[in-house]
């Protein structure tokens, strides 16, 4: 009976920590970007909407700083269709019509473009449009609001 009381106080420690762990991380978050204002305003631009014709779905994933290291929100968004390159043209064409720039990287190879664009309170945002096999992928980054503030 011992070895039962045991692994129940071992699962119970584990749940203590594990419950507490998501609470202080919650509010270290809090101090790396309140409001999350850095991650929405990768939520708000008009790219995270857009749908390229031939899309077939999309999903979207969502990194706001919430983590230890108060490392950069971002925001990742897949587009899935039978005709990337046209999917690829149409979404690089829609990240210039919504105010991003397309970076000159001097890149030799086709299947990737970057961009740059100014958000509200001079935050430069940043993002990457790629070419997959059978998705567009668009990858879109804003700075830390602590540069260099590596958590503790």
């Amino acid at each position: 009976m011992n070895w039962k009381r045991g692994v129940a106080a071992v699962l119970a420690v584990g749940l203590v920590v594990l419950v507490a762990h998501q609470l202080l991380i919650t509010a270290w978050s809090n101090r790396c970007d309140p409001g999350n204002a850095r991650f929405n305003l990768l939520k708000a631009d008009a790219v995270v909407s857009y749908h390229p014709p031939g899309e077939l779905f999309s999903w979207e994933n969502d990194q706001p700083d919430n983590g230890w290291t108060c490392s950069n929100p971002s925001l990742s968004i897949d587009h899935v269709g039978s005709h990337v390159a046209r999917m690829y043209t149409a979404t690089r064409a829609d990240m210039t019509g919504s105010g991003w720039t397309e970076l000159d990287l001097g890149q030799t190879a086709g299947d990737f473009s970057a961009y740059q664009k100014a958000g509200s309170g001079n935050v430069s945002l940043t993002a990457v449009v790629l070419e997959q096999s059978a998705w567009v992928e668009v990858d879109l980054d804003a700075p830390g609001l602590h540069p260099g503030d590596q958590g503790f």
